[in-house]
């Protein structure tokens, strides 16, 4: 049964629905769902790909932003006891490029992200940005590393407080950071509410007047006030709907060609992360599975393990959800594991 405004549109088997749609709002649904394009089909288009379309000639190698060297990570106990949750992982991620970190709940991207914002201490290994050992950094070295930093959280209406004014909420970094007069950060808070596509009126406005997607787009330009050189993205459109997330990717992507900024793009769905992702990290219960260029692991993967991702992924197809299903199985069985 698909619902608009309250009323029922559509409704009927999920084969007649999702396959042979007659109202505009359901087949408008199902062109916003991001698809995971399979090994032969065309591919989602990443942020490199995006800049290097507008270039007429190659543009040099960038430098290093953001690199992981052989990070262990560990939480706390009961007993005060550290526990490992992330073993010896690496990564690199280039100015303007988007490496994506994929993997089941518990595998450690979200605990990648906290140690990236200093929210959890790194227990071995080297956490570098622009080639500073963010670690090892202590006080006003520390500060100005943590400009560098954006971040968008995973739920834009408990990450943004009610009580401040939307125009408040975009500048606060720079209030924190002390940079710019109250007229700079006015004028700051007015061009990124045009850079995601609000209205300048939105700026005197509060949270509770805005609708979901919007306050995302809220926590975005929130994260960029600081023009950060990474940005760290938590599952920024989990929880929105299909045809708001859709638009916020697009967004998303146009910010990144523009601001050119590295970024860490968490994601359970491997359809958003093929739409704008360069590289792909692929992680299992804290340790590295598999990682490369977008195009080798979600077309051509090497490990069991991405192969039963990608076998999982929902498709909105009745015919191919029953296929990916028993080749789901299938792989299981091969690698003598239960399905859960």
């Amino acid at each position: 049964m698909v619902m608009f405004q309250g009323q029922v549109v559509e409704s009927g088997s999920s084969e007649e629905i999702l396959l042979q749609p007659e109202h505009p709002y359901t087949r408008r649904l199902l062109d916003a769902m991001p698809t995971l394009h399979q090994k032969g089909d065309v591919q989602g288009v990443s942020a490199k790909d995006r800049r290097e379309a507008a270039q007429p000639t190659t543009a040099p190698e960038q430098e290093t932003v953001i690199e992981g060297k052989n990070l262990a990570l560990a939480y706390r106990n009961n007993r005060g006891k550290p526990v490992r949750v992330v073993e010896d992982v690496s990564f690199a991620v280039p100015k303007g490029e988007i490496l994506g970190l994929v993997g089941e709940s518990g595998s450690g991207k979200s605990t990648i992200a906290k140690a990236v914002l200093g929210l959890l201490d790194v227990d071995e290994g080297e956490l570098l940005i622009r080639g500073r050992n963010l670690p090892a950094l202590k006080g006003a070295e520390r500060k100005v590393a943590r400009r560098e930093i954006g971040v968008v959280f995973q739920d834009p209406a408990a990450s943004l407080d009610p009580r401040f004014p939307i125009g408040d909420i975009i500048t606060e970094p720079m209030v924190v950071h002390k940079v710019g007069s109250p007229k700079d950060r006015k004028a700051r808070a007015a061009e990124l509410l045009e850079a995601v596509k609000l209205p300048a009126g939105v700026i005197n406005r509060f949270p509770h007047e805005l609708s979901g997607g919007q306050r995302q787009r809220i926590s975005i330009a929130r994260a960029l006030s600081l023009s950060p050189s990474i940005l760290i993205a938590d599952e920024p459109t989990s929880a929105l709907d299909v045809s708001v997330q859709a638009r916020v990717l697009e967004m998303f992507a146009e910010l990144q060609e523009q601001y050119a900024f590295a970024c860490l793009f968490v994601s359970h769905d491997l359809a958003v992360v093929d739409q704008l992702a360069d590289q792909i990290m692929v992680l299992e219960k804290g340790r590295v599975v598999e990682q490369g260029h977008k195009e080798q692991i979600l077309r051509d993967p090497q490990m069991g393990y991405t192969k039963r991702l990608l076998a999982a992924a929902p498709v909105p197809d009745p015919r191919q959800q029953d296929e990916r299903r028993a080749a789901r199985q299938q792989l299981w069985e091969a690698q003598g594991l239960t399905a859960t």
